[in-house]
């Protein structure tokens, strides 16, 4: 798929002003004022805010016990553990506190990761790994402010890339237990071996898309099994459906046997149906058992084939030979062939025993056997805004990606393919596995009502970009004028 587009990031500065806009609309009612210690303060240096962070670096605690209620790990619950482990290195009565450009540093990092823990689910083992990653990433954020407006930090990255195959690619299923491995591998990585170098997000980005290129190979090998086993199902469906017209063309308005018209419209479906598929229709051999079936039902009306001498025995042989193609036993063709060639060899009526046997083994013998056509309810008219909803569906390229969902955390699925002739449509995730059937209709009204949207490829942004861009629209809206340039 194509990559991320670029979104124009606003700098610090601005988005400290939004900050500032956001607290002085929130304070008057209460919310957003931050809490001055009272008695003497220790304003805490950028080296004693890392040290104390390193500290805290290593530890795998994903949640926190508030009111005796397990929540997962907020930034706003590290920023209370960096302030009680400065407090053992603060002066004696002194209370640590934050700069003003540090406090509003917690309070984006904090927002940001808020937003993406939105898209994920949060009891799960992304949300997990996004909430481990806090203290490497807020020690980045601290000095190096490019973090929050430049696209291509290392860290930026590497925390887009872990929120992304968290949403798109880990599951809850065994399929995904070495690409969790991997991603605990990295983390851990991360909270071991991070002094403020940013060039080890360089190496563990490269890891794991490494490992991602390898399984992207392989959920295109399994999307391709499928889209060719449904494209192989849909001609089988289209054959199936020319073999039965042509049957019906000769045994409808006869008066033929119950085991003949049994035989022709099932087993002999099959037959031409195979035919149609290995040779196409009006090949020679969908010719010639299309002769054969008249001249079945010719012997089955009057004893005698219709037009010139039949040779019984080559057509014995021939009905034998083809009903074996679809999964008769040889017993069971050469005692059916013998039953409709010889009709009058010892077996008299329609239904003696041993028709009778064959006849109730029939529809489950054959291999491609489908059920015949049953006509259902009239269709109810199809909404005209839906109709415009198909026509958009049928002009999209296969390989479509599509969001589900009315709010995070939403699914991705791609159109994988589709049959305009047939409506039916399939979807895969990112591993390539098939993620159940619809239509192209269903597909229409789903987008109709809101419950799917088109990603349009050549627009995406990031997961990252796309929660950076709900955090300044939220900080836009409170008003302040340089709105319109900060909001992605």
């Amino acid at each position: 798929s194509a990559g991320p587009a670029s979104v124009a990031l606003p700098a610090f500065e601005q988005i400290r002003d939004l900050l500032a806009a956001r607290r002085a609309q929130l304070a008057p009612a209460g919310y957003g004022a931050t809490a001055h210690p009272s008695g003497p303060v220790h304003r805490s240096s950028a080296a004693e805010i890392q040290q104390a962070l390193g500290h805290l670096q290593p530890s795998t605690a994903t949640s926190v016990n508030v009111g005796g209620r397990i929540v997962p790990r907020s930034v706003a619950h590290l920023k209370q553990d960096l302030l009680a482990q400065l407090r053992r290195s603060a002066p004696p009565e002194a209370s640590p506190v934050l700069s003003d450009e540090d406090n509003d540093t917690f309070d984006l990092v904090g927002m940001l990761f808020d937003e993406l823990v939105r898209e994920l689910h949060p009891e799960g083992h992304a949300a997990n790994l996004l909430t481990r990653l806090q203290v490497p990433l807020l020690r980045v954020s601290l000095t190096d402010k490019r973090f929050f407006n430049d696209g291509q930090h290392p860290a930026r990255q590497m925390l887009n890339a872990v929120a992304e195959t968290g949403a798109y690619w880990l599951g809850d299923d065994d399929a995904d237990g070495a690409l969790m491995t991997k991603m605990q591998g990295l983390v851990d990585r991360a909270m071991r071996d991070f002094d403020g170098d940013i060039r080890l997000f360089e190496a563990l980005l490269s890891d794991l898309s490494a490992h991602l290129q390898t399984i992207a190979r392989k959920a295109e090998v399994a999307e391709r099994r499928h889209v060719e086993a449904a494209r192989g199902k849909e001609r089988l469906a289209q054959a199936r459906e020319r073999a039965n017209a042509a049957v019906r063309s000769i045994t409808e308005g006869s008066d033929l046997p119950v085991f003949t018209r049994t035989l022709l419209n099932q087993a002999w479906a099959d037959v031409m149906a195979l035919a149609a598929l290995r040779h196409g229709e009006g090949s020679p051999p969908w010719a010639k058992h299309l002769e054969t079936a008249r001249a079945l039902a010719a012997l089955a009306t009057s004893g005698s084939a219709a037009g010139p001498a039949v040779d019984a025995e080559a057509l014995r042989q021939d009905l034998a030979e083809a009903l074996r193609q679809v999964g008769y036993h040889e017993g069971e063709s050469e005692a059916i062939a013998d039953r409709l060639v010889m009709p009058s060899t010892g077996m008299e009526g329609d239904t003696p025993a041993g028709a009778g046997g064959l006849l109730a083994r029939m529809p489950a013998e054959t291999e491609g056997g489908m059920a015949p056509p049953t006509s259902g309810p009239a269709a109810e008219p199809v909404p005209a805004e839906t109709l415009a909803r198909i026509e958009q569906i049928k002009a999209l390229p296969f390989g479509t990606w599509l969001e589900f969902g009315t709010e995070a955390p939403r699914v991705r699925r791609r159109l994988s393919w589709f049959s305009p002739v047939s409506g039916t449509a399939m979807l895969v995730n990112h591993r390539g596995q098939k993620v159940g059937d619809t239509t192209i209709e269903q597909l229409a009204q789903q987008l109709v009502r809101g419950e799917a949207r088109l990603v349009d490829e050549g627009v995406k942004l990031s997961l990252l970009d796309r929660a950076w861009a709900t955090v300044m629209r939220a900080l836009a809206s409170f008003g302040l004028g340089t709105s319109k340039d900060t909001a992605a």
